[in-house]
């Protein structure tokens, strides 16, 4: 494997690796919310998309 191709990869595996844990990370800490204040999917649905959006804009940081 040539360096071009090893950077690549690191890069899209850093890019992948980087939305699995916002957006999963935000998820479980919506879940764990949800279960101690017994309001089932409405932090988890809110602090999802706060995931994803924090995910993105890390992404767009990284790749820019």
């Amino acid at each position: 494997m040539d360096k071009d191709m090893v950077k690549a990869l690191a890069m899209a595996t850093s890019a992948g690796l980087t939305l699995l844990f916002c957006i999963g990370g935000f998820i479980w800490i919506g879940y764990k919310l949800d279960t101690w204040m017994d309001t089932m999917p409405l932090c988890m649905v809110i602090l999802g998309l706060v995931g994803a959006v924090t995910g993105f804009y890390m992404l767009y940081k990284q790749v820019k």
